[in-house]
């Protein structure tokens, strides 16, 4: 809030002092202007404090055809006004007074990388205007993905594509949202659908991957009855030598389908199992 102390007379000599503006005359009122407390919020105020000419009762409007003795007008807009003055003989002077309301508060969500990868670290920054703004609150959705809560640049990673949500609020109450959808590129995982043993080439069957797999929990093989033929837990993908050989009870396995299960993790913790049939060719 903000006090202005304004004076009129007919010659209208205008004086300008620390934040307020003067004229010197007998036609003077003393007012004060509550500005909008956000951008494009309607609770400004004007509130008449003392009227220097003429005698009570005075009557106060803003449009100059509706009065009231009330000397304040709330749940204004920012823009400029007229304040109508009319005093009990029916003399009347009129006042322009400025309802100001601060810049709007924006924030704007942006990645530091064009493409995002399923498990790898990532920042996403919030940029805020006007520059420089003191914040009292930063809240960020999903939460659990965030790693500095409060802050406005964050380290994340994903295994999915999620909406990322930010909230902020200034000194004044004023509030700014932005959202952002991080879209993900899948991690390829290939699992080989036919291995031959006996070959120099393509003769095991294990996991492949690319970048964002931190390990592979678990790989299973089931014969076509049920039975484990075939299991490793803990172990890197990409690694031929990590995978089943074909082997069985210490002899090469019957030619034909078997259906395997992996449980992968990825480098953000996650899990999740893969399922499918591999042919195995003698």
């Amino acid at each position: 809030m903000r006090t202005v102390l304004l004076r009129y007379y007919y010659a209208l000599t205008l004086l300008l002092t620390a934040g307020s503006l003067l004229a010197q005359g007998q036609d003077s009122i003393r007012f004060k202007v509550q500005p909008v407390q956000c951008f494009g919020l309607r609770n400004g105020e004007i509130k008449i404090i003392e009227v220097f000419w003429g005698q009570s009762p005075y009557y106060f409007s803003l449009d100059g055809q509706t009065y009231s003795t009330r000397p304040v007008f709330d749940l204004l807009w920012a823009g400029e006004y007229t304040v109508y003055v009319r005093d009990s003989t029916g003399q009347e002077h009129t006042y322009p007074v400025l309802v100001p309301e601060p810049a709007e508060l924006l924030v704007d969500l942006s990645l530091d990388d064009s493409v995002i990868v399923a498990g790898e670290w990532f920042h996403i920054k919030a940029s805020v205007y006007p520059p420089g703004t003191a914040l009292t609150s930063v809240e960020w959705r999903p939460p659990d993905l965030i790693t500095i809560p409060g802050q406005l640049t964050q380290l994340v990673r994903i295994a999915d594509s999620t909406d990322f949500a930010i909230e902020i609020q200034n000194k004044n109450g004023c509030i700014a949202r932005d959202n952002i959808l991080v879209p993900v590129e899948k991690t390829n995982l290939y699992f080989p659908n036919t291995f031959n043993p006996s070959s120099n080439q393509n003769n095991y069957f294990t996991v492949f991957s690319g970048d964002g797999v931190a390990r592979v929990q678990s790989l299973q093989v089931y014969s076509r009855t049920g039975q484990l033929v075939f299991e490793r837990r803990d172990f890197y993908p990409n690694d031929p030598l990590a995978g089943w050989n074909g082997k069985w009870r210490g002899r090469t396995a019957q030619a034909g389908a078997y259906v395997w299960v992996a449980q992968i993790e990825y480098l953000n913790g996650t899990k999740q199992q893969y399922s499918g049939s591999v042919t195995l060719i003698n």
